[in-house]
């Protein structure tokens, strides 16, 4: 506020439109005429007013989140829980599952994934997962060292529909990664798109991204992707950017 000009501003109307004023004394009200030449003037003096009046909305907010800091509880309804005994723990349903429990669900969930059919690649993962290309270990082991639950080909149901011919059938889909965001207790899809440079292969990937938004799966909402190309290979510190993005 210390580099604002002095005074306020005072707009009044006129028969061709507007006139600005630069009030300083308060016994002068209408205050000295700025001329068009000098609108650097005017519009630091509104910038001015305004910023006083947020400060006082940004002052009133606080007191109020304050008053309400002051007085609620130390332990939370959810936290309760964990406030018990490990022997009491057992003996009780919580009202709200903690993590441990929430992920131990999550993940203990069965499913089928996709085959792996004789002849493809044998690739494995760190906790011994079975995966398809080199680029999904890296993902899958970046996941998994952040801490990041994740499911491998869970399958989910997709409608495809062809406008012009009036059909639509549900599939399964199955993407790479199904991964859950702990604080907010959301899945999010996570796709990897490996062969960008292959024209057949990135048509195939921009006819599966509009059928996934067909269905209310988009980018930076519900779906991860990474890309890459013999040019520009995925690697984990570009993984785990998504992953402080998106899942922390």
């Amino acid at each position: 506020m210390q580099s604002f000009p002095n005074g306020s501003l005072n707009i009044c109307k006129n028969h061709s439109g507007y006139q600005y004023y630069h009030r300083i004394d308060a016994n002068h009200l209408r205050g000295n005429y700025i001329p068009n030449g000098n609108k650097e003037l005017a519009c630091s003096l509104a910038q001015k007013d305004y910023d006083q009046k947020v400060l006082r909305a940004v002052e009133q907010e606080l007191k109020s989140i304050r008053r309400f800091l002051k007085g609620y509880p130390k332990v939370k309804v959810e936290k309760v829980y964990e406030t018990l005994h490990p022997e009491r723990q057992k003996m009780v349903i919580p009202v709200v599952e903690i993590d441990e429990q929430f992920v131990a669900r999550w993940e203990a969930e069965e499913y089928q994934g996709k085959p792996f059919y004789d002849g493809m690649p044998e690739l494995f993962t760190a906790k011994g997962e079975r995966v398809r290309s080199k680029s999904e270990i890296i993902i899958a082991d970046t996941l998994a060292k952040a801490g990041i639950p994740y499911r491998y080909e869970y399958p989910i149901e997709i409608n495809e529909s062809g406008v012009k011919a009036g059909w639509q059938i549900t599939k399964d889909y199955h993407p790479d990664f199904t991964v859950l965001n702990l604080h907010s207790r959301k899945e999010m899809y996570w796709e990897h798109f490996g062969m960008m440079d292959d024209p057949e292969y990135m048509e195939r990937t921009l006819k599966k991204l509009h059928i996934y938004e067909q269905n209310g799966i988009f980018i930076g909402r519900n779906l991860i992707a990474t890309f890459e190309s013999r040019q520009s290979p995925i690697n984990s510190q570009k993984v785990m950017t998504l992953i402080n993005e998106y899942l922390k």
